[in-house]
């Protein structure tokens, strides 16, 4: 550093402030990280201390080499072993051992989570005031690239969603906040975890827990009616509770600990347990994605259903008519086997290996499919202009098993709308029941351009947008093809064709951002790119989606 760090460091300006963090942070990573750090730590200085095992009874002659003269004749002997070491009391650590080095920085860690948390919870109420907006964030008024706060700091940061939102959620149980006048602050809704997460005394998913179980038990109380200052009381004294075992606890442990102090809660106020409503019920209600299985990029997907009493019974019957046991499967082997209840189950898991499981899903997907198949007959939704179907792009060569070594890093060999990346051999299976649609991306032999003949996008050019863009392609929006739209990239209505060449997939919200001059668009090699207004970019450097095509170089510019 070139200057020497004010004393007054609370008076300097939050940029120079900055700026100084910036550089010790980035100073002390630099030498934390050199192979020379161990050489400099200060050592421990394990001296002789006065050894109590005589007084403990642990045979203290053996030990000691001593001739059984018993307690004061083993401590003479070890005293004099220890002559000359350097004996340290307990307490007396040397300054900047490596366990002192690392607590300091997960301090330093959790201190600087505070100021994120802090910095979402200001993101968080500036976005619901669209003038202060305007002025601080520089976005315009109306609809912008941005759906929500969350959404700003995911782009603008380039986080995980889910710790966008967790850190908007955190900011506000933690932050105080002031009246819309401005003229009071209210402070933060759990004080003392707030106080806890600001002096780096909680580590933040162990704050995260604490007001997710507070929360629940205030909403579960109030759902049974419990009586509110009595509640209040307990929910006071839980949070100082908890906070006070965070700060002891690991995560793991502190989940425990708050399981056993919600037992107690619900002791108080809900023993018996009560019923849950139906408005309760159909907010539970769902089909939920819980992602792929954990460490298996190419693994098993997840889904949690919860159904109502109707709807299990349908799941039910296509279940168990996929997996009984009972019904007519694959021919038996041998006359003898149709006579023998149990030939028969022996036969059936050699020549149907499958467990019940697997067969009450695949039952699941058959009914699927069937219905897919019947779509134009039945009352299943449209979907982005045209009957639901399994939108899935391959290679010719892929589709015939034909790629080779040398070509197959240089194309996309199969696409799923909503998968992404696929196996060529589903495609392959799912063609010798489909109906092949050709696309041809700048190719003869299909109609990518109508010109101003009509203003919508028919089925064929979108198929075609579908094939490029794979779904929304605005700068890293990951919503599938079928939930997206086909926008002129030079307006309908100021003269622009319909074409591909003039055509982009946008889900809703980015259509109406591009509408709202969030971005400029321009095709280029057949890749649609993305110029940003300045509130985005104040550098305007033209961006694409790289949620579908991040493994793959840019083309030529």
């Amino acid at each position: 550093m070139t200057d020497s760090l004010p004393h007054d460091v609370g008076a300097l300006p939050t940029p120079d402030l900055l700026a100084w963090a910036l550089e010790l942070a980035e100073e002390l990573t630099e030498r934390l990280s050199t192979p020379d750090f161990m050489d400099d730590l200060p050592r421990f200085h394990h001296g002789s201390q006065r050894d109590r095992s005589a007084e403990w009874g642990l045979y203290a002659d053996d030990r000691a080499g001593g001739t059984g003269e018993g307690a004061d004749g083993a401590g003479s002997g070890r005293q004099g072993a220890g002559e000359g070491l350097d004996c340290t009391e307990v307490g007396s650590v040397p300054r900047g051992v490596l366990p002192e080095v690392t607590t300091a920085v997960e301090r330093l860690s959790r201190s600087l989570g505070a100021s994120q948390t802090a910095l979402a919870g200001h993101v968080e109420r500036i976005f619901e005031i669209p003038d202060l907006r305007e002025e601080i964030l520089g976005i315009p008024p109306g609809k912008t690239a941005f759906r929500h706060a969350q959404d700003y700091l995911r782009e603008h940061l380039h986080i995980d969603r889910r710790e966008a939102k967790r850190r908007v959620e955190r900011a506000g149980h933690v932050m105080p906040t002031r009246t819309v006048d401005h003229t009071q602050t209210i402070p933060p809704r759990l004080p003392v975890l707030s106080e806890s997460v600001q002096h780096a005394g909680t580590d933040l998913s162990a704050a995260d827990l604490i007001a997710t179980t507070l929360n629940t038990a205030r909403r579960d109380a109030a759902l049974a009616e419990a009586p509110p200052d009595l509640v209040d009381e307990q929910l006071v004294a839980g949070e100082r509770l908890l906070v006070t075992h965070a700060q002891d606890v690991d995560p793991e442990t502190l989940s425990k600990i708050c399981g056993h102090w919600r037992q107690r809660f619900d002791a108080l106020f809900n023993p018996d347990g009560r019923e849950p409503t139906e408005a309760e019920l159909n907010h539970e209600q769902g089909l939920f994605y819980r992602g792929r299985r954990r460490g298996h990029s190419n693994g098993l997907h997840r889904w949690e259903i919860m159904a109502a009493d109707g709807q299990h019974e349908l799941l039910q019957t296509v279940a168990a008519a996929a997996s009984n046991p009972r019904a007519p499967g694959p021919e038996c082997v041998g006359p003898e086997a149709a006579d023998s209840e149990d030939a028969n189950s022996v036969d059936q898991a050699v020549l149907d290996p499958r467990s019940s499981g697997q067969r009450q899903l695949d039952g699941l997907i058959s009914a699927l499919t069937g219905a897919l198949a019947l779509a134009d007959l039945s009352d299943l939704p449209s979907s982005g202009g045209s009957r639901p179907q399994v939108l899935v792009t391959i290679d010719h060569d892929s589709l015939l098993s034909r790629v080779h070594q040398s070509n197959a890093a240089n194309t996309v060999l199969s696409q799923a709308a909503y998968v992404g990346p696929i196996p060529p051999r589903f495609i392959r299976q799912w063609a010798c029941d489909a109906d092949l649609i050709p696309v041809v991306l700048g190719g003869e032999g299909q109609i990518l351009d109508i010109g101003r003949a009509q203003r919508l996008f028919p089925r064929r050019l979108r198929q075609a947008l579908v094939a490029r863009d794979g779904g929304c392609a605005a700068p890293n929006c990951s919503i599938p093809a079928p939930w997206c739209e086909a926008h002129h990239i030079d307006h309908w209505e100021r003269g622009g064709s319909t074409s591909v060449e003039n055509g982009v997939l946008l889900c809703s919200h980015h259509h109406h951002a591009v509408h709202s001059d969030a971005w400029e668009i321009s095709v280029r090699s057949g890749v649609p790119w993305f110029i940003p207004a300045p509130y985005l970019d104040h550098t305007q450097r033209a961006r694409r989606n790289r949620y579908r095509s991040g493994g793959t170089a840019d083309p030529p510019d």
